[in-house]
């Protein structure tokens, strides 16, 4: 078992996440078309690249639309992952694509086709006819090839593209009929039980859409729920990685690693052991409750630890408009005051400044992960963004 900090992890590095696996699967299976639920660094892409290597039934084409901007990039991205494999080239010759586009395939010929180039190729020549471009190839995905005759397209980050274009007033037409597009795929009879989609992202796409009033161009959608880690999963996990790894934790070291933690977010359990061995300089001899907590000040919630971190105000700004991050903003800060949070009465003021953008908000951040709601209290999940937003964010924003 190799601990691989911030990288999707797939077959063995993939960790206590067979029986998430086998329900994906299933559900795939059944012909569901999947939105993926879950809170930031639990191991979504890792769940989505996983289905990439070892696929069952369908071919898998996974696409990360992050750094996208409208809907051209994402069908890009598509035509270019399909392009690549051999599999479906001859699908590609038969469509009545634009001369810009045809001009890309026949330019790229190679079997060792540089994925990356090939998709910037396609960007530059759908230009704005994405839509037909879309409607071309839906035409050949209904047909036979000489794959496994099923399709799975994994859309990676679409929550982050579809966000990005609904800011302005062009690409909020662009997103509404690409999401519309997307749906006839997805609800097209002559694709039924060859094509699936699975969506998913850091940000929640049903908090996206629901402030935009696109909340149906979504709701053909399957839940797929991915949590973190429980902890007895957890302690297996630090258990087994020390007894690969020659640094094995005593179980009180690993008792106090997760109750700083608090979420077993798998990322951070793999954070805070790299860290942990480095501060002791892979010493056993050197680990006590003492080190475990400087680790964790220090290293973790502390400065070093905001590469690690820091995604978590971004993709609020990313989600959330100005206002809105505010809104967001002021109430994390009270809620970060305190490990166990701030109660109802504390946010009062808050809600009174606008109740329907407060409850929007409040919902945005417990479906993202944010944070948990017990009784009239609210605390964060994880100790450890609480603590890091607590030093880093903990102002208050706008209050």
């Amino acid at each position: 078992m190799r601990n691989i900090v911030g990288q999707a992890v797939v077959g063995d590095d993939l960790y206590g996440r067979a029986y998430e696996m086998a329900r994906l699967r299933e559900m795939l299976g059944q012909g569901e078309h999947i939105l993926m639920l879950a809170p930031r660094r639990v191991g979504k892409t890792s769940l989505m690249l996983e289905l990439r290597r070892a696929p069952e039934d369908c071919d898998v084409i996974y696409v990360d639309v992050e750094g996208g901007d409208g809907p051209a990039d994402c069908v890009a991205a598509i035509l270019a992952g399909l392009a690549a494999d051999s599999r479906y080239r001859s699908r590609f010759e038969a469509i009545p694509f634009s001369s810009a586009i045809r001009d890309v395939l026949g330019r790229f010929q190679s079997a060792s086709i540089q994925l990356d180039a090939l998709r910037i190729e396609f960007r530059g020549a759908i230009g704005r006819e994405w839509e037909s471009a879309m409607t071309g190839l839906l035409s050949r995905l209904a047909n036979p090839c000489n794959g496994r005759g099923n399709l799975l397209i994994v859309l990676d980050e679409l929550p982050l593209l579809v966000s990005r274009m609904l800011r302005t007033g062009e690409g909020r037409n662009d997103a509404g009929r690409f999401l519309s597009q997307l749906r006839h795929w997805r609800q097209a009879p002559e694709h039924r039980g060859r094509l699936r989609t699975l969506v998913g992202g850091s940000i929640g796409l049903e908090g996206v859409l629901r402030r935009a009033g696109m909340s149906g161009s979504i709701n053909d959608l399957a839940p797929f729920r991915l949590e973190s880690w429980a902890r007895p999963t957890a302690e297996a996990f630090l258990e087994e990685l020390g007894r690969h790894s020659g640094f094995r934790l005593p179980d009180d070291t690993i008792v106090r690693m997760l109750d700083l933690l608090r979420d077993p977010v798998p990322y951070h359990v793999q954070l805070f052991y790299s860290a942990l061995r480095e501060s002791c300089r892979g010493e056993t001899a050197s680990l006590s409750r003492e080190a475990v907590d400087r680790c964790f000040a220090e290293r973790l919630a502390g400065a070093s630890g905001t590469a690690h971190l820091d995604h978590h105000a971004t993709r609020l700004e990313a989600a959330l408009d100005g206002d809105g991050y505010d809104m967001a903003c002021a109430i994390l800060g009270r809620a970060c005051r305190r490990r166990n949070g701030a109660g109802m009465t504390e946010l009062e003021e808050l809600r009174q400044r606008g109740p329907r953008a407060f409850a929007s908000v409040l919902r945005d951040l417990e479906a993202d992960g944010y944070l948990l709601r017990e009784g009239n209290r609210l605390r964060f999940r994880s100790n450890l963004v609480r603590e890091w937003w607590r030093r880093y964010h903990g102002t208050g924003g706008a209050a």
